[in-house]
C-alpha cells in the first residue's frame, strides 16, 4: 500500500517506526487550545485521549480455577471446540501451549483438567457448561438478531 507523499513505498512493516513527518500520522502533536480544555466531546481525535492495555497472562485459566475452586497446582486449560485458548503456568510445565489441540495436551498431561468455555446450547437463553459440546448444537455467543425461526437463531 502506497502512501501519498511518503517517499517510502508502504505504511511501516515489522519493527519499522511510524514517521511523524507523514501525512497519515499528524494528529500525533496536535495544536491544544481552550476549546479543547472546555470541550465535552471526547471522541477520538481528542488529544487528551489516553487508551491503555492491561493485559493478564493465562488470565481466563485464572479465571476458571477460581469459579471452579481449582488448586493452583492442578493443571488445566481452557478449550473452545478443539484448541486450547489459555493454558495456566502448572500445564505450561508439561511443555502445553496455546492453540494445541485437546488431543496433544492430554498426551502430555494425561491429568490434564480441560474446560471448555461457556455455550450457547440450542434453544438456551444463557450461556452454561455442558458435556459433549457439538458445534452443530452449541455456539460461543448468540446472534445479535433474534429471528422468529428456531431454526435461524444461531450463526
Amino acid at each position: 500500500m502506497s502512501v501519498p507523499g511518503s517517499p517510502r513505498k508502504g505504511l511501516w512493516k515489522g519493527k519499522e517506526k511510524a514517521n511523524v513527518d507523514d501525512e497519515h500520522f499528524t494528529d500525533l502533536n496536535p495544536t491544544i487550545t481552550y476549546r479543547h480544555l472546555l470541550s465535552n466531546n471526547f471522541g477520538v481525535r481528542d488529544p487528551f485521549r489516553v487508551v491503555a492495555l492491561c493485559d493478564s497472562d493465562a488470565f481466563y485459566a485464572a479465571c476458571e480455577m477460581v469459579r471452579l475452586g481449582v488448586d493452583k497446582d492442578t493443571p488445566l486449560v481452557v478449550l473452545q471446540w478443539d484448541s486450547l485458548i489459555a493454558v495456566n503456568y502448572s500445564a505450561r510445565k508439561f511443555g502445553i501451549s496455546r492453540m494445541d489441540k485437546k488431543q496433544d495436551a492430554l498426551k502430555r498431561c494425561p491429568h490434564l483438567q480441560v474446560v471448555h468455555v461457556a455455550t450457547y446450547k440450542e434453544g438456551a437463553a444463557e450461556p452454561g457448561y455442558w458435556d459433549n459440546v457439538d458445534t452443530n448444537t452449541h455456539k460461543v455467543r448468540r446472534s445479535f438478531y433474534r429471528p422468529r425461526s428456531h431454526s435461524l437463531m444461531f450463526r
